[in-house]
């Protein structure tokens, strides 16, 4: 293929001759030439280059040196500039990129060789006639030069090249081993849906959604559920579908395939775009928690149960502890200790009651919420804490003028507001005060509850909401408690579209702040199932008593 373009233009030549002087086809030295170039050709097919040193094959080019001297000779009286065909066996050369300078020599002196060899037989030794010569040497040295620089930069474009193509193959190859070996499916779509790339647990868990006995499903024909629900997602809800859609996932909990091999997944989902800023899919992580799941559920089933054995026999304390204090004829000091045994049984049972709802959330049906007056409900609060405020030195106020209305489980709101109570009074000191104030703010009904007790250090504000989960300054003061209590209010808040935050500084107080929605501002609707865990409490307390009582 590189030979035939200059066999090709010589046969042009000659076609040219026989118009221009036919005379000159039967010159001898044209017809060596013309033969010597079909020999050339005729070596390139039938010589088995491969089996030879890659360098050999440039003697193809040097041959062509004498090829092109023969027909320019022969021809030179009749068609001018026949000498610049060389430019063919000089790019070859060049263009091998083998040492650049001696090839660019071999080239000016064959070009020499070329165009002084016919003047030296024929015995024209007139300098001027040699000088002559030159413009065609010179002009093959240039395109010999040009050659061999491009060559070079193309062969170090090359190597750039193939040495970017094997860092990308070898960091594809390494980015597929880490996607098998991490133990979270991965689903990589394109902008019309088209499976790109699944990794081997996400297969494992395609596998799981098959119908029974299937092979193969389409994504409608997946067993895919909510967690909790036998009922089929709905195409339009599935993962798939709203990631092709362009909504963001963020970690929605279903469960794949039914019985005992069932899985249940946390699904996220995010958009990827190409280079030129296009969406050009979507990326599906999903987590195994199926484990995860059950152990929740263990513990939960075992705090539930734990807490119902303990309140059965503390309601019983109670309850004779109560009857005992009405006895006329018990002494001031049995009748201290009663007040004591009464006190550790009720901070005993407020902690089995957290238990008991942080264990059954969400086990229990949805909750209407009601028309409340979130400061009739502060003064509520207050009043019932206001013997435990009077026994410790606690002045307990309360400021705020005018109505509050909110719509909400009224039981939970009312925990949320005796918890932040009784811990402002429990972390504060004889002589300090606790004020409780409420006030509009916006489209927000707000409750203030400040203390001048021990104080949160900042490094624990973040994890105060979190369940057992207690500050250090708290666990430095001794004074009991599990954590729950504020996460479940916080929980409680967050149900009720509103916020609890907090800020607090060591040995100054803290001030916790409740914001929830005034009525007709929204969230009025029904609250989800896990906001009804306070009134699951309640209603259990009800039936123990009444077991207690039939005991």
């Amino acid at each position: 293929m590189s030979q035939l373009p200059l066999n090709l233009t010589l046969l042009l030549v000659a076609a040219t001759l026989v118009f221009a002087d036919p005379q000159a086809l039967t010159l001898p030295t044209f017809v060596a030439g013309q033969v010597a170039a079909l020999i050339i050709l005729l070596l390139c097919a039938a010589v088995p280059w491969g089996r030879l040193p890659d360098w050999w094959v440039l003697v193809i080019p040097l041959l062509d040196f004498v090829a092109v001297g023969l027909v320019r000779s022969g021809a030179a009286g009749v068609l001018s500039g026949l000498g610049l065909l060389t430019v063919f066996p000089v790019m070859w050369l060049a263009g091998a990129g083998r040492r650049p300078r001696l090839i660019v020599a071999v080239c000016a002196f064959a070009s020499l060789l070329m165009v002084w060899t016919p003047l030296l037989i024929i015995g024209d030794h007139a300098p001027h006639t040699f000088v002559a010569e030159l413009v065609v040497p010179l002009m093959l040295v240039s395109v010999a030069v040009a050659m061999s620089v491009l060559t070079l930069s193309g062969i170090a474009q090359q190597e750039r090249v193939e040495e970017l193509l094997a860092r990308s193959e070898t960091r594809q190859r390494l980015l597929d081993t880490v996607l098998d070996t991490v133990d979270v499916g991965v689903l990589v779509i394109d902008d019309s849906g088209t499976d790109v790339f699944m990794n081997s647990r996400q297969r494992q868990l395609y596998l799981t959604a098959l119908p029974p006995g299937a092979d193969r499903a389409t994504e409608p024909e997946l067993l895919i559920y909510r967690d909790g629900s036998d009922a089929l997602v709905p195409a339009a809800e599935r993962p798939l579908g709203r990631a092709i859609a362009g909504e963001e996932l963020n970690h929605e909990v279903f469960r794949l395939g039914r019985g005992p091999q069932a899985r249940t997944v946390s699904i996220s989902a995010r958009e990827f775009r190409d280079a030129a800023g296009t969406r050009a899919g979507a990326v599906l992580a999903c987590t195994d928690v199926t484990e995860v799941v059950a152990a929740v559920r263990a513990r939960d089933s075992f705090l539930a149960a734990m807490s119902h054995e303990f309140r059965t026999p503390l309601t019983s304390l109670l309850g004779y502890a109560e009857l005992l204090q009405e006895d006329e004829s018990l002494s001031a000091a049995a009748r201290s200790d009663l007040v004591v045994m009464s006190r550790n049984a009720r901070h005993l049972r407020k902690m089995v009651d957290d238990i008991l709802a942080a264990s059954i959330e969400g086990s229990s049906p949805d909750v209407q919420r009601t028309k409340l007056d979130l400061a009739r409900l502060v003064r509520q609060a207050a009043a019932s804490a206001a013997p435990d405020a009077e026994s410790r030195g606690i002045a307990l106020r309360t400021e705020g003028d005018g109505e509050l209305p909110v719509n909400g489980d009224k039981t939970g709101v009312v925990r949320v507001l005796d918890n932040l109570v009784s811990n402002a009074l429990k972390y504060s000191e004889s002589g300090s005060s606790v004020t409780l104030t409420t006030e509009r703010d916006g489209e927000w009904a707000v409750c203030r509850v400040q203390d001048e007790g021990i104080g949160i250090a900042p490094e624990d504000l973040e994890r105060i909401f979190t369940r057992f989960q207690r500050g250090s300054s708290a666990l430095r003061s001794g004074i009991p408690g599990m954590g729950l209590g504020l996460a479940l209010a916080h929980e409680v808040a967050a149900l009720h579209g509103g916020r609890l935050e907090c800020t607090s500084e060591i040995g100054v107080g803290s001030v916790f702040t409740l914001r929830l929605p005034l009525a007709g501002r929204g969230h009025d609707g029904p609250l989800p199932a896990a906001s009804a865990h306070v009134d699951a409490v309640e209603r259990s307390h009800v039936s123990e008593r009444a077991d207690d009582g039939a005991s």
